[in-house]
């Protein structure tokens, strides 16, 4: 490598990080759905297993390794989990930036100048720098696909010592990992491995001894555990249905703030101009890192987006980007980085500003929003002040009187917290428990359930002895399961109505609100006792066993994963039990349906 070669390599990557990290930093926040992956930590932590509540196995988060992770650095004394996520995902984000710009320069060859460019595209966009911490896998996701780049490059062009190395192998084994560090990234590493294998047919069976164990037993762990093949949220948001016109939709919400189209038009036409004289393995990694980029924004076009500004699309287009984030010093590659620099910093001054009108929005017209700013203005805090640990979201409108109605619910033994709408102007919700029925059923051993369609910040502030569930099914199986609205909001689009919430707890329905039906939560209550929602709870409620874990592999492989259900719990029922509780009795409260297990550790 030539001086000058060398010089401009560490100076871009050097740069990419600085960049990275000062992005990261100077927004640093943590979302709601961030503190749903905390919980789950502070359970394993407390020894209750990788669950969201204790008793109930719902794998409720997408990200695997992430969980892992978090705990991993969550054993040291007197930290904090909200900071351990920020510095791990911002840590990640910049080492990241560093080893695959590194690599785009080791791309280029080592007598090669290079200047900065595509990854100057990327960290200029606001949404990549809030994602580079706000609690979610993002940080993780970024170095995956960084360091999958860097093995793809020395893997097509061997050299000194890297020649002597078994990248191949290590290869293999990280594209292994992709399906751990999120479900989509399986197309990535799928891939990767058929390239392997087509390439050293004669090598199979040590290609296929790197990638899949570690994947293989989480995936009968999974099964086994859980009764489910995929993370639970993936059953919650169905991502097997169509939603193009969406998926447009969100698409242009991310190009159009920031005139991206422009940019990326650039970026493919120098990417297009420059590796024409590539040849071999340089040829099929671009190939083979665009393609699946491509077809990975497809898929979230297929699926109807998302309801956070951009989050779903960085991933596709940091990994589009991967072969440019440095190009060759020339004339035009230099003018191309410097407008990209002032294109950079027309986007950084601007920003992605709130709709004028999102605090008049409900919760069912929000659309998608920046995240962090929505979420900066929902807990009534200044803009630029966003929140970054549990308390801060306390400052919902929705968890105002939150601490004190946790401590009487608790100290009356109650079986429910709800919470209600007490005033419209100005909008004022406030939380309530209800009482426990008095007879003796297996119901009695739930312990307080809390219910809102915001799970991280009731999860967070509260001990790990509450049961915390959310109506869109993110961590509940029956919500998971009920039909989705057509018109609903992206990944939000299921609700459980509030009988089926008050079915499945101990509470006295006698004792309801009257925004909820007496008769339809009794006819709920009895039919969770019908053989096939029973055996759904038992899947995750049932002590775990040998013989539990063989039911679960079969359910999973069975209907665990495509049970629907109907947000009508009379269709379960038959005529005889309707009439009965048409009379008053309430028939699901008596019968042995689970074991669920004493409470949690705090």
């Amino acid at each position: 490598m030539t001086r000058n070669a060398r010089l401009s390599l560490l100076l871009s990557a050097a740069a990419a990080g600085v960049f990275a990290f000062v992005g990261g930093w100077q927004r640093r926040w943590i979302s709601d759905d961030g503190l749903i992956v905390l919980r789950t930590v502070r359970n394993l932590l407390a020894g209750n297993g990788p669950v969201f509540n204790a008793g109930e196995r719902v794998e409720a988060n997408t990200s695997t390794l992430w969980q892992y992770l978090i705990t991993l650095f969550g054993w040291l004394p007197g930290v904090r989990l909200e900071d351990v996520a920020m510095w791990l995902a911002l840590l990640l984000t910049t080492a990241g930036a560093v080893v695959a710009t590194r690599a785009s320069a080791r791309f280029w060859g080592t007598a090669t100048v290079v200047v900065p460019f595509g990854v100057i595209l990327y960290f200029a966009l606001p949404p990549a720098r809030d994602f580079a911490t706000s609690g979610l896998e993002w940080g993780l996701c970024l170095f995956w696909l960084s360091a999958w780049w860097a093995l793809l490059v020395a893997w097509a062009q061997p050299s000194g010592r890297r020649a002597a190395l078994p990248v191949g192998y290590f290869l293999a084994f990280w594209a292994g990992l992709s399906w751990l560090v999120r479900p989509e990234f399986a197309l990535y590493g799928g891939v990767t491995g058929f390239v392997l294998l087509a390439h050293s047919p004669r090598r199979w069976a040590g290609i296929l001894a790197a990638a899949l164990p570690v994947p293989a037993a989480y995936q009968i762990f999974r099964m086994g555990y859980y009764g489910l093949l995929t993370p639970h949220t993936a059953v919650a948001k169905s991502a097997a249905d169509s939603e193009w016109a969406q998926g447009f939709g969100y698409a242009w919400d991310f190009l159009a703030p920031y005139a991206l189209w422009a940019p990326l038009i650039v970026a493919l036409a120098f990417g297009v101009w420059l590796l024409r004289g590539e040849r071999g393995r340089s040829r099929v990694i671009v190939l083979l890192v665009v393609g699946c980029a491509l077809v990975h924004v497809l898929y979230v076009l297929r699926v109807g987006g998302d309801f956070m500004h951009a989050r779903m699309l960085l991933l596709p287009l940091f990994a589009l980007l991967l072969p440019v984030l440095t190009v060759p010093a020339r004339p035009a590659t230099a003018l191309a980085a410097a407008a990209a620099v002032v294109w950079a910093g027309v986007v950084i001054v601007r920003g992605h500003p709130l709709p004028d009108d999102l605090e008049r929005r409900s919760a069912d017209t929000l659309g998608i929003v920046d995240e962090r700013e929505f979420w900066t203005m929902a807990v009534r805090r200044e803009s630029g002040n966003p929140p970054r640990h549990a308390e801060d979201f306390l400052g919902s409108k929705l968890m105002g009187n939150w601490p004190d109605a946790l401590s009487e619910s608790q100290a009356n033994g109650a079986a429910q917290m709800i919470v209600g709408r007490v005033s419209r102007d100005p909008e004022t919700f406030a939380w309530f428990y209800r009482p426990r029925f008095t007879s003796d059923s297996d119901l009695q051993e739930l312990p307080l359930t809390a219910y809102l369609i915001n799970l991280g910040m009731t999860g967070m502030n509260s001990g790990l002895d509450v049961r915390v569930l959310d109506t869109v099914g993110l961590s509940t199986p029956l919500a998971a399961r009920m039909p989705r609205d057509p018109d609903g909001r992206v990944g939000h689009d299921k609700h459980l109505i509030p009988e089926w919430q008050v079915a499945d707890t101990a509470t006295d329905l006698d004792a309801l609100p009257d925004w909820i039906d007496r008769e339809t939560a009794m006819q709920a209550r009895a039919a969770l006792r019908t053989p096939e929602l029973a055996e759904l709870l038992a899947s995750s409620r049932e002590p775990m066993s040998l013989k539990r874990f063989g039911k679960n592999l079969r359910y999973a492989l069975q209907g665990g994963r495509t049970l629907e259900l109907s947000d009508d719990p009379s269709v379960y029922l038959d005529e005889a039990t309707l009439r009965r509780i048409a009379d008053g009795e309430d028939v699901g409260r008596v019968g042995t349906r689970i074991a669920w297990p004493a409470s949690a550790n705090n």
